[in-house]
């Protein structure tokens, strides 16, 4: 059997990450928002930027005791009563009276707990998860620290003051922007990185050159490592010494887990070398696999774990697939009349090109599972990108290692990581502009990803075994029918989408046609409810545009993240065809009114006003618009308010904004007229569940027969109302809340009609 060690591995690796999938997340819900006192370990300190707060410190606690009591906190770290030992916790400490600890000591600290969200839509960041797998409980808001003790390590405080030290010259050798992004790179210090840098290079695909990761191991350990050689030191002392110098560099740059891969791969390559073996990266690669998840099984369901070891195992596997001699990639390296240079330059850059597309195809899938999009420029900007690292790295080394006592040079050779930075940045703007440039597919289903990758696999087994076998043209048709599989969206047919904005309303929906609708968007609970809630959502659906705005009136609620939206427009992904208003009168249009129509106005959206009796049709689904009149007339708010009936096939809704008073007497006496439908399958419930509107009399004529209320959870108007509840009840209605059951879906497939809810 080859390789038996790499398969004992995988299997052993299968088995933690099954056991994980099954196991509970533990709950510390009874904590949130309670006054507590916890004893720790410190190991780990930052300072972090927080919106309202400026730069504060945190820090990080091991071993954590909550005490029964906060008497305790006064007493000595002697005198302590816990509870059971829990996970790891994150602490914002205040700045007043902050003496910084150092890393090892034990700390009694008083503080609020607060609990990490949950994500109430598809697509949504899961900060529970998330820091479940970092091995973080909670955090501790305004912490403040009543006790202190026990021994350093000073090891890893050397270590996090070196780390200091380094940080400063690059902040006193580099431009703030430009040092934020070597300290990132070079340390692993990613707070105060330049927020638009990093979401730029987020957006174009290549965030992983601020990671430390496999790169920066190989240069810095290779590089001692051949200088301790040519000194003379023998090959095993010369190996342990660059283990031991690279342990001590992850642990300065944190640990994280694509340095941790690195540093086992690079050591096992030290390893095999002094003892006289064959390095095998498969090998080492599923050991690094083990060890990580032996620590955290969790980790297999984390972006950089999956990214870090695909890109390598796709190294390994599929460079063999695309190349072969009379393959497109690989072409003929024996041309005559072709000097040395150039064959090795002309090889070099297909290697390049083989390791860039390599790497694409293995991690493809993790792209559209996280991101739900892929910036296909990204493929050409990775060519350029990882073969110059070496140089922007090399840079930053010496201007790191030179700036203290040799300034002048290293502000010098500064221009050499300036400049690369410098073509990364226009790079990636330049891609932005490509049309077509960035692919939104959505998350695919399990089995589509895990096709794709099988196929792959077998492609990879097939060429091993066969080498000569399988012409290069059916190679990339093998390829190709992957690619089918995994890109291949089946239309998900009509569904409404009611989503979880905390206090506020945002509908999706999709027509039978597959075209795309939002009905409002905005919360007065949820800070940049557009671009953590709505826009990740729609990616996930696969949403690259919006056949139409809806905005049923002007409170920030309701349009507070359309706004954001105009403002950011055009949005890398997403294009909308029209934003609707309601069509009132022009003394009733306030200042938010007019705002949407200025924005729309200057980014080229536009504008149309829809009245009573207006209808958009869309296939077999019809929109018409019963509230309110043209030219409606009134100073508040909801009672102009949008109420747009829907049809399809035999489904019905009602989407109601927050129609209430005499605009809901309005519509219904409209309502009565038409000799509209009764038994609506669905109601909007207005005004997010207030006792003032969706009065009886409008609940008996619609009697709806799902009742859908959109509100933040514990909010300080108190809705749902009961009152409202008890009238849904004797109407007949089936009642979901977001902050009960997060985002709602309701679909219609063959007849059918069918509820699905994001919190079962």
């Amino acid at each position: 059997m080859k390789r038996p060690l790499c398969l004992l591995c995988l299997a052993f690796a299968a088995a933690l990450i099954l056991c994980k999938r099954y196991m509970p997340m533990p709950d510390y819900g009874s904590l949130d928002g309670r006054q507590i006192a916890a004893e720790g370990r410190v190991y780990r300190k930052e300072c972090k930027e927080r919106t309202g707060s400026g730069v504060i410190p945190v820090i990080y606690l091991k071993s954590v005791h909550i005490l029964e009591d906060s008497e305790y906190a006064k007493g000595s770290l002697s005198e302590q009563n816990p509870t059971d030992e829990i996970k790891n916790i994150v602490c914002y400490m205040e700045k007043d009276g902050y003496k910084e600890p150092e890393l090892g000591i034990t700390v009694r600290l008083e503080g609020k707990v607060r609990c990490f969200a949950r994500p109430g839509n598809p697509g949504e960041f899961d900060g529970q998860r998330y820091y479940d797998t970092m091995k973080i409980s909670f955090c501790l808001d305004k912490a403040r620290m009543t006790a202190s003790g026990g021994d350093a390590w000073h090891v890893r405080e050397g270590l996090y003051r070196l780390k200091q030290y380094f940080a400063g010259v690059l902040d006193h050798i580099f431009p703030p922007k430009e040092a934020s992004i070597m300290k990132a790179m070079l340390l692993g210090e990613k707070n105060g990185l330049d927020a638009e840098t990093k979401e730029l290079y987020q957006q174009s695909s290549i965030i992983h050159i601020l990671s430390i990761s496999g790169l920066h191991i190989s240069m810095i350990g290779m590089g001692l490592y051949q200088c301790l050689r040519k000194i003379g030191i023998r090959q095993k002392g010369a190996g342990a010494i660059c283990i031991g110098m690279i342990l001590c560099y992850g642990m300065m740059t944190g640990m994280s887990m694509s340095s941790v891969r690195a540093i086992i791969m690079f050591a096992m390559h030290l390893l095999a070398a002094a003892l006289g073996r064959t390095y095998d990266m498969a090998t080492a690669l599923a050991l690094a696999a083990v060890l990580l998840l032996a620590e955290q099984p969790g980790y297999a369901f984390h972006s950089g774990f999956l990214f870090s070891f695909g890109a390598v195992a796709s190294l390994g596997l599929l460079p063999g697939v695309l190349q072969e001699e009379r393959s497109l990639l690989e072409g003929n390296s024996h041309e005559e009349g072709k000097s040395h240079w150039s064959k090795r330059i002309t090889w070099k850059i297909k290697q390049a090109a083989v390791s860039g597309i390599s790497v694409t195809l293995g991690t493809l899938p993790v792209h559209f599972w996280f991101y739900y999009q892929f910036p296909v420029y990204s493929i050409l900007l990775n060519l350029f990108i990882i073969p110059s690292m070496t140089v922007l790295m090399g840079g930053g080394l010496f201007c790191m290692i030179a700036g203290e006592f040799a300034p002048g040079m290293a502000r010098w050779a500064s221009w050499i990581s300036r400049t690369v930075l410098w073509i990364y940045e226009q790079s990636c703007r330049l891609g932005e502009k490509i049309p077509g440039g960035l692919l939104v597919r959505g998350r695919p289903e399990g089995w589509q990803t895990a096709a794709y990758l099988l196929l792959l696999v077998l492609l990879a087994a097939y060429i091993y075994r066969h080498p000569r076998e399988l012409p290069f043209f059916w190679k990339c048709q093998w390829i190709m029918v992957g690619l089918c599989i995994l890109l291949l969206r089946a239309e998900n047919g009509f569904q409404v989408t009611m989503l979880d904005v905390g206090q506020g309303d945002c509908i999706h929906i999709r027509s039978g046609e597959g075209k795309d609708y939002l009905i409002d968007g905005g919360s007065s609970t949820k800070k940049e409810v557009m671009e953590y809630q709505i826009l990740p959502y729609l990616k996930f659906m696969g949403v690259k545009h919006l056949q139409a705005v809806f905005v049923t009136h002007a409170d920030a609620d309701h349009c507070g993240g359309v706004i954001d939206l105009l403002e950011e427009y055009p949005v890398r992904g997403l294009s909308i065809g029209s934003l609707v208003l309601p069509d009132i009168d022009r003394e009733s249009a306030d200042e938010q009114y007019r705002k949407m129509e200025e924005l729309a106005g200057k980014k080229g959206i536009p504008v149309q006003y829809i009245g009573r009796g207006q209808r958009i049709e869309d296939g077999d689904m019809n929109v018409v618009c019963i509230h309110p009149a043209a030219g409606y007339k009134t100073e508040e708010r909801n009672e102009y308010s949008m109420a747009l009936f829907l049809e399809y096939k035999k489904f019905t809704g009602l989407f109601t904004g927050d129609l209430e008073g005499a605009g809901e007497e309005t519509a219904l006496d409209y309502w009565k007229e038409q000799k509209a439908a009764k038994n609506l399958t669905l109601l909007k419930v207005a005004h997010h569940g207030s006792a003032n509107s969706t009065g009886r009399e409008i609940l008996e004529v619609l009697s709806p027969r799902l009742a859908l209320i959109s509100c933040g959870a514990n909010n300080r108007y108190g809705h749902p109302h009961e009152e409202l509840l008890e009238r849904l009840e004797e109407a007949g209605s089936r009642i979901y809340s977001t902050p009960e059951h997060g985002a709602v879906t309701v679909y219609w497939m063959k007849g059918r009609m069918g509820i699905r809810c994001f919190r079962q």
